[in-house]
């Protein structure tokens, strides 16, 4: 575990010198099993516990990149500590005896108000993730001091995508430059290149414009269409994703949970307005459709640089129709 003392904590935190460290530890467990290792992988974590473990021995040994671990822990534990008070709030909130479960209060202290509970568990859970994306960010460009940690796969930079960094998407639609949103958006970005791009390019052009974008210079005709293949992906994958989940792009705890206007435990979760986020959702398809209308616009005034192009733009109905007629019911 990242944290063995309050005197670490009130480093990110502030708490009471009298926080008992016991009630917090299991929330702190529970936070690096559910986020920290999933994001860092078993790996990194590892390297990183190491790390932590030593450092009472002296964090100057040769197997560890000290300045650059001491940076990542230090991101880590600030993400970590929030998340656990987020997840542990209401036992933390609670006394828990052989008589059952009671609030804390005493006759010099209140309990919060329901409004300033919920506020105090938006604040933890928002300042987690920042951290979250701080640390992903740290990484992103620290990537030579962390071993294989760009294999794993919440790795933030994808070369062989059309969309490869949180940088690009983020220049096409705000996504609050989140890693972790970028991280979600990646399998419906995916989906979209298979079922939408790939049709309407062809496979020659499509393969070609693949093994180019990885090049250190790419062919300046692949740099000219990839906005216009970029911008319907980002477009159609964020809409997906506010399908599905029932929330905005704002919304960076995505990437770990799936956030719905349905019934949850009892409780109606309801991140943002359900109408707001079904037009913002339709409007995003509509001009991911634009676009790609604009992307088979640009192909056909371009067949000097991509002569492959058939003007197929999906799953069209072909037929050789020669002396036969055609009934269209």
């Amino acid at each position: 575990m990242l944290f063995t003392t309050i005197l670490e904590i009130q480093n990110h935190l502030v708490v009471g010198n009298g926080t008992e460290f016991n009630r917090v530890k299991p929330h702190i467990s529970n936070a690096e099993t559910a986020y920290i290792q999933p994001l860092l992988g078993s790996g990194l974590f590892t390297q990183l516990q190491d790390y932590y473990d030593a450092k009472p021995l002296g964090s100057g040994s040769s197997d560890f990149n000290v300045e650059q671990m001491e940076a990542l822990l230090l991101k880590i534990q600030k993400s970590l500590i929030h998340l656990a008070y987020w997840m542990g709030f209401q036992v933390l909130n609670a006394t828990i005896s052989d008589s059952g479960f009671k609030r804390t209060e005493t006759t010099t202290t209140k309990g919060l108000y329901h409004y300033q509970e919920d506020e105090l568990k938006e604040y933890f859970k928002t300042a987690g993730f920042n951290a979250m994306d701080e640390a992903l960010e740290y990484l992103e460009t620290n990537i030579v001091y962390f071993d294989d940690f760009d294999t794993t796969p919440t790795w933030t930079v994808i070369k062989s995508a059309f969309i490869p960094n949180t940088k690009t998407f983020n220049s096409i639609i705000d996504i609050n430059s989140s890693r972790l949103t970028f991280l979600r958006l990646k399998s419906y970005a995916g989906l979209v290149e298979d079922m939408e791009i790939h049709p309407i390019l062809g496979s020659v052009i499509f393969d070609y414009i693949k093994a180019e974008m990885v090049k250190d210079e790419p062919a300046a005709k692949v740099l000219a269409i990839l906005p216009y293949i970029r911008k319907p992906i980002a477009y159609l994958s964020t809409a997906m994703l506010m399908e599905e989940s029932g929330a905005d792009l704002t919304e960076k705890g995505l990437y770990f949970e799936s956030t719905s206007a349905t019934t949850i435990s009892g409780k109606n979760k309801q991140p943002a307005n359900a109408d707001r986020i079904a037009l913002l959702a339709a409007r995003n398809r509509s001009l991911g459709n634009a676009y790609l209308d604009q992307l088979k616009s640009y192909l056909a005034a371009n067949t000097t640089d991509w002569p492959t192009y058939s003007g197929q733009t999906g799953s069209v109905f072909r037929r050789d129709n020669t002396d036969k007629k055609t009934f269209w019911a």
